[in-house]
């Protein structure tokens, strides 16, 4: 594993935070290609990416603490951040940004759908290189792996789910890219993120080690029973909504 690529001047570059980096960017690419076929132009695109990075960051992090009590170096801090607070905290902003440009909010979820999961997918394989700790159970199967030099080093072959989770969302998102004028009405491809990326998170967890909170429910897999809920009730609304790529 690789926690540190390297250093520029006083600054050690961490590899986590360069992949989700790097993933903000991809997201942002790929936001900026689907505002410009919209005819909403790559200004949009920026302000929404850069409302989704500090959004998110934030809403990691507050996330995290709530859900551990664990401060760690202050709420500011670039350790302890969890995917779920990140989509929350960066959908505040977002949404913050939709109204005073007075875009639609069905359209712009539909924008981001692609990005939330090809960022997962980058996201993700920061946290294999860094080891940090959200591989999953034992396994002798034979892509299992250890981590002895990561940041929460085991040397137990146990199950690789960042890289499980990382291929999942890159295939959703080739499919969410490729569904984008099929799922067209507003909220629809958003919808349909919502239930499949949902399920992928549920599914994992069950050979990630976190604990159980609800029956044999981890906290993840609640919260993605929701998204897969909501998700549903979004594709049933808008089933027979008027298909149209960009807004009115």
């Amino acid at each position: 594993m690789f926690p540190e690529i390297g250093s520029i001047g006083p600054f050690t570059v961490h590899s986590f935070g360069l992949m989700v980096a790097l993933g903000l960017v991809a997201a942002g690419w790929f936001l900026s290609q689907d505002a410009r076929q919209r005819g909403l132009g790559t200004s949009l695109a920026l302000e929404l990416t850069a409302a989704a990075g500090i959004g998110g960051f934030v809403g990691a992090r507050i996330y995290y603490v709530i859900d551990t009590g664990d401060t760690g170096d202050g709420l500011l801090s670039g350790s302890g951040l969890t995917w779920y607070g990140g989509v929350a905290g960066g959908a505040l902003l977002v949404v913050g940004v939709a109204l005073l440009r007075r875009v639609p909010l069905g359209v712009i979820a539909n924008m981001a759908a692609p990005g939330l999961a090809i960022g997962y997918a980058i996201g993700r394989l920061g946290c294999q290189l860094a080891g940090d700790g959200d591989y999953g159970t034992a396994s002798d199967l034979p892509w299992a792996m250890s981590y002895p030099d990561g940041t929460v080093p085991t040397t137990e072959r146990v199950h690789p789910t960042p890289l499980y989770e990382s291929v999942a969302q890159l295939a959703l998102f080739v499919a969410l890219w490729r569904l984008r004028e099929r799922f067209s009405a507003a909220w629809s491809l958003f919808g349909l993120y919502a239930v499949l990326a949902g399920a992928m998170r549920f599914l994992v967890e069950f050979v990630r080690r976190n604990p159980e909170v609800v029956g044999a429910l981890t906290t993840a897999q609640v919260v993605s029973l929701g998204l897969i809920a909501v998700g549903a009730a979004i594709l049933a609304a808008t089933r027979r909504s008027p298909a149209r790529l960009a807004p009115a």
